[in-house]
């Protein structure tokens, strides 16, 4: 997606990708050089958070295409940092950005680029974007969750068992 966004649009970002190398890493780095896209794309590998909330804090777009989620924690993560994002429209995302970001079928080439070029040509969609990602996170806290967690306990346990 975003080789074909970058041949068929003036637009010329980088790629950062984050994150530890994994399987298929081989086939994606020959992807790369095949393109000719070596001076767009960065591999940071792993990052430690304060570095990664450096990145979220930075980037044009927070782009996540993923295929299964169990909870969506990254959007949230760029979210929290002011970044628009763009993410896919699979139950488990939706349910945790809300309208908050940009959402795409994580399948389709053509929607991810389109999604891209839309948002990296509309400043005011970004900010949009961003401001609505921060207003998202704020529905979410480790205490929330605790006690969420503590009333399903209490739904599945006799009171006098806890």
């Amino acid at each position: 997606a975003f080789d074909q966004m970058l041949r068929n649009t003036e637009l010329s970002p980088k790629l950062v990708i984050a994150g530890g190398q994994g399987w298929l890493m081989d086939d994606f780095v020959s992807f790369i050089k095949q393109k000719g896209l070596e001076d767009r794309v960065c591999l940071t590998g792993y990052l430690e958070d304060k570095d990664l909330c450096g990145l979220y804090s930075a980037c044009a777009a927070f782009v996540y295409p993923s295929l299964y989620e169990g909870f969506g924690l990254p959007p949230l993560e760029a979210m929290a940092c002011g970044a628009p994002v763009i993410t896919s429209r699979i139950p488990s995302i939706q349910e945790t950005v809300g309208t908050a970001a940009r959402l795409i079928d994580p399948k389709d080439v053509d929607d991810i680029a389109l999604a891209m070029t839309e948002l990296l040509n509309d400043k005011k969609a970004r900010e949009n974007y961003a401001e609505l990602g921060k207003a998202q996170v704020r529905k979410f806290s480790w205490e929330q969750t605790a006690r969420k967690t503590l009333d399903v306990y209490r739904e599945l346990v006799p009171r006098k068992q806890l």
